[in-house]
């Protein structure tokens, strides 16, 4: 709780507890745990505490996921196909489906507020940020020479956040999908990584 700092667990099982996502109405969190052998993703309630697994990839390891804007869906990584590559599936854990099929990697997924999942996708030796949506377009909005990884949409859907490094220097850039120039966020002097922008302003 951001206003009154407070917290509380809520995985603590052996092995990894990973990858957090809080559902939109705020009652669940998908995570990845592996206290059942494998990495598998998995959907606890944050009021019960209910424990509910949602894959069953023996011999895979599912990570990063992401909800879908009405509550129904979450995209997250698996390498089931051998590369990782980025699923969907029901917040029941039904009807799993890929989703990506181009690059040697599609990682770090985040569903938009308008229904479009931006990635992480290594092409050419290189991590880009891709924008898709569920009807299989896809738009590329990165092309130089650095590594553009981690992003996360602003509440506005038209706005990115993403860490991008080059030459080993880490910074956080905006990316803006209507095709303005990346701009660089101004931070103090260091490594900046993993951003993840808030749905509301504090």
């Amino acid at each position: 709780d951001l206003k009154g700092m407070k917290r509380r667990r809520i995985s603590g099982f052996a092995g990894l507890n990973s990858g957090a996502a809080m559902s939109p109405d705020k009652n669940w969190v998908a995570l990845t745990l592996s206290k059942d052998g494998n990495p598998e993703l998995y959907k606890i309630n944050l009021i019960n505490s209910q424990t509910i697994r949602l894959t069953r990839t023996r011999y895979a390891s599912e990570a990063s996921p992401s909800w879908s804007p009405d509550g129904k869906q979450i995209v997250f990584v698996s390498d089931q196909g051998g590369t990782p590559q980025l699923y969907v599936i029901s917040s029941d854990g039904s009807a799993p489906q890929r989703i990506t099929f181009k690059g040697g990697q599609n990682v770090d997924p985040d569903w938009g507020p308008d229904g479009r999942i931006v990635c992480s996708r290594l092409w050419g030796g290189k991590y880009g940020i891709v924008v898709l949506d569920m009807g299989g377009t896809e738009i590329a909005i990165t092309s130089d020479d650095a590594n553009y990884e981690d992003p996360s949409w602003a509440p506005d859907a038209r706005h990115i956040i993403c860490s991008r490094s080059i030459n080993y220097i880490s910074e956080l850039y905006v990316l803006d999908t209507m095709g303005d120039a990346p701009l660089r966020f101004p931070l103090s002097f260091g490594e900046w990584k993993s951003p993840d922008w808030s749905p509301v302003n504090y």
